[in-house]
């Protein structure tokens, strides 16, 4: 197999400022760089303060090369508007000193139309490079609110429009997010690449025999409804069961509170805090049932890394979730249904035709480094053999 040079053009992406933006993305870029050489171009402003000054980076691993490139933040309108000139001046010159060092790529892809893509509709137009683009962002439904598609300006629609009908192939991480792009922006066929685990870390571990763990993973803002969780883990108790909840993310004070509130024995419930990738995996090893009551979603990340440790889940049947798990792996209830989620955690802990290792050994075939790689090698050869 002929190795490809694919530049990726993204929005979001993990710096050394914000760790944690567009980590998914990231690992797609490894997952793909098993079988192309991908180079990564992210430009970003800064609103940390950190970033007093152009700091421009290039890390390669095999087969990836990340360059990034941060500028710190500008504020008033006009100096935003000088903002944004900067982003694509850095970016087209990131763009323009990967083509004098490496020639012309294979192709260009796209991680997030908006704004990534209006670069992409530039080297498309400049370099006569094709461009694919991947959707990861959750916002073609109504249910978000006033962060929905719909509510955005008429220019951002537009161009997201443009973007996606200028684009050779649309890849979306979930069939429902596929469905709201067909929905409230242009009609464009799609393919689904999940979102991908590294398995290094995220594997089935022979958990001892103690109380039983669920856990929750997530920022726990209000659509993770982790309130919600909370109650229904309390009502479980108050029917004579014994387990424990590890909350694991971004302390929020309501889901504290709610907690606080509910008088819990000590240690029984706990708040974790934000905490790294390989310490969310060693909590999940530690737990026997993911808990996952969202008001929406597209296609979390949680899911697929609590099956490749070989957790059952327990989800809202919302969004995307439902493409991700199976009977054999999962129970799905109403979103906002506490009763339901308490009856689902009373039936975990009973229920043991829940075959632990099988659910990690079918994950890893689905969302390993390997299986993601594979899907999007199999789009790349697509346009290859098209052209």
């Amino acid at each position: 197999m002929t190795r490809k040079k694919i530049v990726w053009l993204c929005s979001w992406y993990p710096t050394r400022v914000d760790p944690f933006n567009g980590d998914f993305i990231q690992r797609h870029a490894r997952a793909a760089a098993l079988y192309n050489d991908i180079y990564v171009i992210y430009v970003a402003e800064d609103r940390s303060g950190a970033i007093t000054t152009v700091e421009k980076e290039i890390k390669k691993y095999p087969g990836l090369t990340e360059h990034i490139v941060l500028y710190p933040a500008t504020k008033g309108f006009v100096s935003r508007l000088f903002g944004r000139y900067k982003w694509l001046f850095l970016l087209r010159q990131a763009i323009r000193r990967y083509v004098v060092e490496n020639k012309k790529p294979d192709l260009v892809h796209v991680q997030v139309p908006m704004a990534a893509g209006l670069a992409a509709l530039w080297f498309k137009s400049r370099y006569k490079v094709p461009y694919y683009v991947t959707e990861h962002y959750g916002i073609y439904n109504e249910i978000i609110g006033k962060d929905s598609f719909a509510n955005r300006t008429t220019l951002y629609k537009k161009l997201t429009a443009r973007i996606f009908s200028k684009a050779e192939r649309f890849i979306s991480v979930s069939k429902y997010l596929g469905d709201g792009v067909n929905l409230m922006v242009t009609k464009k066929d799609f393919t689904v690449v999940p979102n991908a685990v590294d398995t290094e870390l995220f594997f089935y571990k022979e958990k001892p025999q103690t109380v039983f763990r669920f856990i929750h993973v997530s920022n726990m803002i209000p659509l993770k409804n982790a309130g919600g969780i909370i109650r229904a883990f309390h009502a479980l108790l108050q029917k004579g069961y014994q387990a424990e909840l590890i909350m694991v993310g971004g302390e929020h004070t309501e889901a504290i509170n709610i907690a606080s509130a509910l008088r819990f024995p000590p240690g029984i419930v706990r708040f974790t805090g934000e905490v790294s990738y390989r310490e969310v995996a060693d909590e999940m090893q530690s737990a026997d049932c993911l808990v996952l009551f969202s008001i929406i979603e597209n296609s979390p990340c949680v899911i697929g890394e609590a099956l490749c440790c070989g957790l059952p889940v327990i989800a809202s049947r919302v969004g995307g979730i439902p493409e991700l798990v199976t009977t054999g792996n999962a129970i799905l209830v109403a979103s906002k249904a506490e009763d339901e989620l308490t009856a689902a955690m009373e039936r975990m802990l009973t229920d043991h035709s829940f075959d632990k290792k099988k659910i990690a050994e079918d994950a890893a075939g689905k969302f390993s480094y390997p299986a993601v790689g594979k899907l999007l090698e199999e789009e790349y050869s697509k346009q290859v053999i098209s052209l």
